[in-house]
């Protein structure tokens, strides 16, 4: 049951686009600035959970979140459990290849997961602005013994310029697997897990930005 509830809550699989939306996102907690959101929708036949989650941040934009993303010393500081956290470049720099690597105790095996992101540089300065990653299989990343390959992952960051030197920053998620763990049980630790992932990376980018 650990196992599928460190799954939903880290890297959901998926894909947003063959997503088929059932309402509109309603939120479902706050912390630190940082507002969480949900919904459900019906993707390959099952009824799963969509997860967004929205907080802003002073002088933040485009450049800054992808200088984040790519900094492999930092990707462990602010993906919950991870034990690595590896970039690979490639000959456009609009887009490049991501592992990570989850710690799981014993007797569970690790996760990881091989993605692969990617953008579309604006011809001029752009209000909002949408970072892309989704699941890849690739040589740089090959599958290992007694690690559990996390595959169909799909999702976004969305960075949107806002008055006053401010920035909105979304980051939306969403799986392809129903889970069977009853939400009261599930729901509390997918909420941390992903709140807790999101103040780190939120705190770094004001860091640095």
């Amino acid at each position: 049951m650990k196992k599928i509830l460190f799954l939903m809550s880290l890297f959901l699989c998926g894909s947003l686009l063959s997503a088929t939306p059932s309402g509109d996102f309603k939120m479902v907690k706050t912390s630190n600035g940082i507002a969480l959101y949900e919904r459900w929708v019906m993707h390959n036949g099952n009824k799963v959970r969509e997860l967004k989650v929205s907080f802003e941040v002073a002088g933040a934009g485009l450049t800054d979140v992808v200088t984040l993303l790519k900094d492999a010393a930092k990707g462990s500081r602010w993906n919950v459990k991870s034990s690595a956290y590896k970039i690979a470049r490639t000959r456009d720099e609009h887009v490049w290849l991501n592992y990570i690597r989850y710690a799981l105790p014993w007797p569970m095996e690790d996760q990881d997961c091989s993605l692969k992101y990617f953008y579309y540089a604006p011809q001029a300065p752009a209000r909002s602005n949408t970072i892309y990653f989704e699941s890849v299989r690739h040589q740089a990343y090959p599958r290992l013994k007694n690690v559990t390959r996390l595959e169909g992952t799909s999702g976004k960051w969305v960075i949107d310029q806002l008055a006053h030197n401010q920035s909105r920053i979304t980051y939306q998620i969403l799986t392809n697997k129903s889970v069977t763990v009853p939400r009261w049980v599930s729901d509390p630790i997918v909420y941390d897990n992903i709140l807790t992932t999101m103040s780190r990376f939120k705190s770094l980018l004001q860091q640095q930005s």
